[in-house]
């Protein structure tokens, strides 16, 4: 069977076509998420959709309060809420990735720029998860960074700093 014959039948069997393009399958999840950091297809998706603020290297802007992804996105995909802040920021939930598209720059991002930290726990991102949390945009994400920052502070861990709706020019 050729691929588009197997396309078409996993589309025709409700799989979709998030289904199709899902996580490699020749990617074993002992090995993510360094195998993650090779995909050139979600590279290019980073360059496009996320590098515009958080930079080629990742490191953000700080004076401009977009954060870094070093040493804070590989830490926010071991925990829940951490993954779902991923997914729902405005500038993934509202970018013009699919649900495939974005669980792979999603994969990534914590190979490239967090593989140590999550190396120990990383449960790769999928079309799936993608979409259950995405159309649950934040009203405010500020305190959700808060909270999260609280929460992995409890652990002993630092996120990278973040300034969005703080008032940094006064004391």
């Amino acid at each position: 069977m050729r691929c588009s014959q197997w396309v078409a039948l996993l589309m025709l069997l409700g799989g979709g076509l998030d289904a199709v393009v899902a996580a490699p399958a020749s990617v074993p999840a002992a090995a993510a998420p360094a195998a993650y950091a090779e995909s050139t297809a979600a590279y290019k998706d980073y360059m496009l959709q996320c590098a515009g603020c958080h930079r080629y290297d990742g490191a953000g802007v700080s004076q401009r309060a977009v954060p870094s992804f070093r040493n804070s996105v590989g830490l926010l995909a071991t925990l829940p809420a951490g993954r779902d802040y991923m997914i729902r920021v405005p500038g993934a939930a509202q970018s013009q990735l699919g649900n495939a598209e974005l669980a792979a720059v999603l994969n990534w991002i914590v190979a490239t720029y967090g593989p140590d930290r999550a190396a120990s726990g990383f449960r790769p991102f999928t079309p799936a998860e993608v979409g259950a949390a995405r159309p649950y945009r934040f009203d405010d994400v500020a305190p959700v960074r808060r909270a999260l920052d609280q929460q992995l502070a409890e652990q002993g861990h630092q996120l990278s700093p973040y300034t969005f709706g703080e008032n940094t020019d006064h004391p």
